[in-house]
């Protein structure tokens, strides 16, 4: 699901620096490439450009380009370097698109033309958002950052998000899928879903679905991490919770969206937190751990930080991800050691902690309301005790409780029937109902309304639906983070190095009692209007 964006992409990134710096480089051919990026992105504000990197390594920097009539490739006037960046052509070159892997540009209604589709998929944008810097200016690395965000009602309040849509997929190659319960039932034949973009990025939005689970009015109906859902009974509340020796139970009974969560550590991000639960009056059947969480804004500040490290040189970073599986796949996460919210339940005969799940669901927008089922436990003597353990200022925990569970039960899967443009639309397909080369491409300020159509229910039920929604997105590149270029800084960051993560512990400390304040308060819309006003 979410947002603060980031963790597989950020270590992939890594590998670059790991990989790539092991041979050939002619230092004085090298040097003329570098000063034409540090040109184009020290004006990009003013003067278009447009920058390709290749799937063989090489790279392009175009003045001028327009898409051929077949749409398949692209001819420009430009020069061409090659993999350790020696200049081998100047003037009109031709490129097929097949054969690109990122481009970056600053400007976006070329992307928006109507022979751009393609171009679209792979372009990041990198400093076509000027207002946006005006706003974040105090603080760039906690302006508003969203994948596509989805709304019941249409609803455009600033926590009114029912969820938000693959937040980890940063990049092509890093594509994925993802549920979200809605938190919403319907009796409805038919049900309408808004989708939003409402930040400085591009969304690729490749199949959209909602499963829906009949069910009776006195039963919830929850989905595990394994993609199970599984009809429950009522929620059970703690008889007590503490976090630190705080009492918190008000904060997490109900969902209610009054949520519990600490401030991090001044000197390290990694610091451990606990919450003891305990349960009392519990009937003697399998139970779930219900959870409705989202994320602080503490991995969206270390990924904007990443980004900024990288600078004029975020396009050659991608652009790894996008040509090298190995490094793909093989290297793992650079927060890792945040870590997820690790849950364990109290073994009286052992007298110790059962592990159960670590969840771990990117993005500090939607909350995500999800059950992890205790397997082999059931309460004694009506009781049952609860552990959570996690890093300090990443989670915001809204409820905590246990439900009885029944066996899995198989959701109905169900494709929209309608796409209507409410604002924007440069692309879309006829619809979104298959996993394929077919993108709904979104921009800052489009909008959507899906219409989904379902089997009449006998009287009394109701679907409980789930969003289900595949694709990936391109941040923009704001102008303020391009200043902050710092390699050395950038591969000591994912190398875990203790004093750069103490320094990101100190610099996160300063900012983050505002950085909520600031996050929602530069949403896409928020900006546009302030530039109408100026």
């Amino acid at each position: 699901m979410k947002n603060s964006h980031l963790a597989l992409a950020l270590f992939t990134l890594f590998a670059f620096g790991l990989y790539s710096c092991k041979k050939y480089v002619n230092h004085s051919v090298r040097k003329s490439y570098t000063d034409v990026n540090k040109v184009l992105h020290a004006d990009a504000s003013q003067n278009p450009f447009f920058k390709i990197h290749f799937k063989n390594g090489n790279v392009s920097t175009l003045e001028y380009w327009h898409i051929t009539s077949s749409k398949d490739s692209l001819k420009g006037e430009g020069a061409l370097y090659d993999l350790n960046r020696n200049n081998i052509e100047d003037g009109q070159l031709s490129f097929a698109i097949e054969d690109m892997a990122i481009i970056e540009t600053n400007n976006l209604d070329q992307l928006k033309s109507k022979d751009s589709e393609r171009i679209a998929l792979l372009s990041i944008l990198t400093a076509a958002n000027v207002i946006l810097d005006l706003v974040c200016l105090a603080n760039p690395k906690a302006c508003f950052g969203s994948c596509p965000t989805f709304y019941v009602n249409g609803d455009d309040m600033i926590h009114g998000a029912n969820a938000e849509g693959f937040s980890n997929a940063i990049s092509p190659a890093l594509e994925y899928g993802d549920i979200d319960a809605l938190q919403h039932s319907t009796s409805k034949e038919r049900f309408q879903l808004t989708m939003k973009n409402e930040a400085f990025e591009t969304h690729m939005v490749n199949e959209l679905a909602l499963f829906a689970v009949p069910k009776s009015r006195d039963e919830n109906v929850f989905h595990d991490n394994d993609g199970n859902y599984y009809k429950a009974k009522e929620i059970v509340e703690p008889s007590s919770a503490s976090a630190e020796g705080k009492d918190i139970r008000s904060l997490i009974c109900g969902i209610d969206e009054t949520e519990y969560f600490s401030l991090t550590d001044s000197f390290d991000l990694t610091k451990k937190e606990e919450v003891i639960l305990e349960f009392e009056n519990m009937p003697n059947e399998r139970h779930g751990i219900v959870i409705n969480h989202r994320q602080t804004l503490l991995t969206t500040f270390l990924l904007y930080s990443g980004l900024s490290y990288m600078g004029d040189e975020v396009g050659d970073y991608f652009a790894k991800i996008e040509t090298n599986r190995y490094i793909k796949k093989k290297l793992g996460s650079p927060f890792k050691k945040l870590g997820g919210i690790k849950m364990f339940v109290w073994d009286p005969a052992k007298r110790k902690w059962k592990f159960v799940e670590e969840l771990y669901e990117t993005g500090p927008i939607a909350e995500n309301l999800i059950i992890s089922p205790i397997w082999n436990m059931q309460p004694q003597g009506g009781k049952m005790k609860i552990k959570l353990e996690m890093s300090k200022g990443l989670w915001r925990i809204d409820h905590i409780g246990l439900s009885s569970i029944e066996n899995p039960v198989e959701p109905l899967k169900v494709h929209p029937s309608e796409i209507d443009i409410v604002e924007g639309g440069a692309y879309f397909p006829e619809d979104v109902s298959a996993d394929d080369e077919e993108y709904l491409i979104s921009f800052p300020g489009d909008e959507f309304n899906l219409q989904f159509d379902f089997p009449k229910l006998p009287y009394g039920e109701k679907y409980e639906l789930f969003l289900s929604a595949k694709g990936y997105y391109l941040e923009w590149m704001r102008s303020s983070w391009l200043e902050g270029k710092d390699l050395p800084k950038l591969k000591r960051m994912l190398m875990h190095d203790r004093q750069t993560w103490r320094e990101l512990a100190i610099e996160f400390k300063s900012m983050e009692h505002e950085m909520e304040s600031v996050f929602w308060s530069s949403k896409y819309p928020v900006l546009e209007q302030d530039q109408q006003n100026q």
